[in-house]
């Protein structure tokens, strides 16, 4: 980032962009940040990011521009990446939140053998109250039909969205867990407990 936090990786940080290839989100219908980082990113760079949506490059496949959340509720798009790596597939469905059918149908159709998706935002459930019974139903779909499904993200936000996680997988063979565990690591859900966290180590102004 070009006005980083003290926590965040400034941009004079990323090596030589010589010889590395970049499939991006296109400028349509992000948000105005989203926007401005990718203004700042590109002027770093020397040049235009691409836009990658409906995009194939080797075993490489990236969506068309798939909702970000709810459709039609104007928080703009994202782009999900399929690769093919010998019998696996892996698909990062970037941040649908598993509010939209047809992306989720998007998703199978592209025969995952592993998903990494961002789930529901639980703790929004004022704003988004389809959060807890579309995310749920779109949630099954997708974990009864993929061997491995990564939840993360917005899930766990908040420690609700951790026992929504473990219920879900109660409900299937198939292995459901978040980042964490995938890696091998106890989670923390460090997001959860945001406010407790800011009070204990205050981030420095300037």
């Amino acid at each position: 980032m070009s006005a980083e936090d003290p926590y965040q990786l400034p941009m004079e940080a990323l090596p030589s962009p010589e010889g590395i290839n970049f499939w991006c989100k296109g400028p349509d219908k992000i948000s105005s940040l989203s926007a401005k980082r990718r203004h700042e990113l590109s002027d770093f760079l020397g040049f235009s990011l691409p836009a990658s949506e409906g995009v194939s490059s080797g075993s490489m496949n990236f969506s068309l521009p798939t909702p970000h959340g709810t459709r039609d509720k104007g928080f703009g798009t994202v782009m999900m990446t399929r690769i093919c790596e010998g019998d696996e597939v892996f698909v990062h469905s970037s941040d649908i939140q598993l509010l939209d059918r047809e992306a989720v149908l998007e998703v199978l159709a592209w025969e995952p053998t592993i998903v990494f998706a961002s789930g529901p935002p639980l703790y929004l459930s004022h704003r988004v109250p389809e959060a807890g019974k579309e995310a749920s139903e779109n949630a099954l779909l997708l974990a009864s039909d993929v061997d491995t499904l990564i939840l993360d993200h917005h899930l766990l936000r908040s420690f609700e969205g951790y026992r929504w996680l473990k219920e879900l997988a109660g409900k299937v063979e198939n292995r459901v867990l978040c980042a964490a565990e995938f890696m091998g690591k106890e989670p923390e859900l460090l997001e959860a407990q945001r406010k407790t966290l800011y009070e204990k180590m205050p981030v420095p102004s300037g």
